[in-house]
């Protein structure tokens, strides 16, 4: 029952008296309207004499002939026929709810949504076709709370009691160099801070380079900075183009990029974190997600994201050894390279390091 403390003429009324005069509407006699409700006519005629009292007015004229609508009747029975379709509409909604069909926006950083989560969409989109992925690949940080993203992945905790947090990786970051800038400006022996060298940086709201200024053991290291850039995208061409050293994940060859990890005592790791609102599991389309999120992530399917450090080295021999390797991954160019410098200090990378001070 419609309850309704302010409005004492509708504070009876029954929605499903309402959707009895559509059906009365859609016929020409009470008696075919009854027979389409499965009731006898009676039974309708108390429903319509019922609505006339709750409502306090006439909504059937009684003629010779039979009931027929009057003008407050039509009004009602339009009025009903609105409701039913508004009614069909929070069906679908639900029904939407309960199937892995819908939009799924996802709030992440851009040099794991660009490099790391877009490459295996295919896939997804092959077992989830009726599933969009709206991704924004950002370093800013969204509030899932005004409905910015319904899934974020970010490197900083959030605090928000209202949504559900948790681990999902975690990222190694390791000094890379291209070949082109090794040969041209060399190898920095393993225990050098390498203060003589180029650096290529990346900063932005989730990311600062307070590790590698400690490192290198300077207030400021702006003389040995080549290049700065909140983009994951031109920080790993500036690196790959041979403008300097950067940090970069230590899984970045198994991804097609043509780097020389630089063993140089040094290495950084951050946690990567995945959260929601607490009802986005309830909904297929979301929970899917999720779920195959956490799969890609996953350290046991794929190591370099666990809490050990893994060295590029042995990153790369389990690519090899395990797993496909991105066509772009030419290992001919690092093969040549390490081939030729077989005295050289970058010959350390065929073998496996100890694990780098985590500074």
């Amino acid at each position: 029952m419609m309850q309704h403390p302010g409005l004492p003429g509708l504070a009876d009324v029954s929605w499903d008296d309402i959707g009895l005069i559509a059906a009365i509407a859609d016929f020409s006699s009470l008696r075919q309207a009854a027979r389409a409700l499965d009731l006898n006519v009676s039974t309708l005629v108390r429903h319509v004499e019922r609505l006339e009292k709750s409502l306090g007015t006439t909504i059937v004229d009684r003629l010779p002939q039979g009931f027929q609508l009057n003008d407050a009747g039509q009004m009602i029975a339009g009025i009903a026929k609105d409701m039913k379709r508004h009614f069909l509409r929070l069906q679908d909604v639900a029904s939407r709810d309960q199937a892995a069909q819908g939009q799924v926006k996802i709030a992440i950083t851009e040099g794991l949504g660009t490099f790391w989560v877009a490459p295996r969409l295919s896939a997804f989109a092959q077992d989830n076709p009726e599933i969009l992925i709206n991704m924004e690949c950002s370093m800013d940080l969204r509030n899932l709370l005004r409905n910015e993203a319904d899934i974020a992945i970010q490197f900083k905790k959030p605090d928000n009691p209202d949504l559900v947090v948790s681990r999902l990786c975690t990222l190694h970051v390791y000094p890379f160099a291209s070949l082109r800038y090794l040969e041209k400006h060399g190898v920095p022996a393993l225990d050098e801070r390498p203060s003589r060298h180029r650096l290529v940086l990346q900063e932005s709201e989730q990311i600062t380079n307070d590790a590698m200024t400690a490192f290198l053991n300077k207030n400021r290291i702006d003389r040995n900075v080549a290049f700065v850039t909140n983009s994951s995208i031109a920080h790993l061409y500036a690196i790959e183009r041979g403008l300097g050293i950067g940090g970069l994940p230590n899984f970045a060859m198994a991804m097609g990029a043509r780097l020389i990890p630089v063993d140089v005592n040094f290495q950084h790791s951050t946690e990567v974190w995945i959260s929601y609102r607490r009802e986005m599991r309830r909904i297929k389309r979301m929970s899917v997600a999720i779920d195959w999120l956490r799969q890609i992530f996953s350290p046991q399917r794929y190591p370099w994201f666990g809490p050990t450090f893994m060295h590029p080295a042995d990153v790369m021999r389990l690519v090899n050894k395990t797993m496909d390797r991105p066509e772009i991954f030419d290992s001919r160019i690092i093969k040549d390279f390490l081939d030729s410098r077989e005295n050289s200090q970058i010959s350390g990378f065929k073998r496996s390091v100890g694990r780098p001070r985590n500074e």
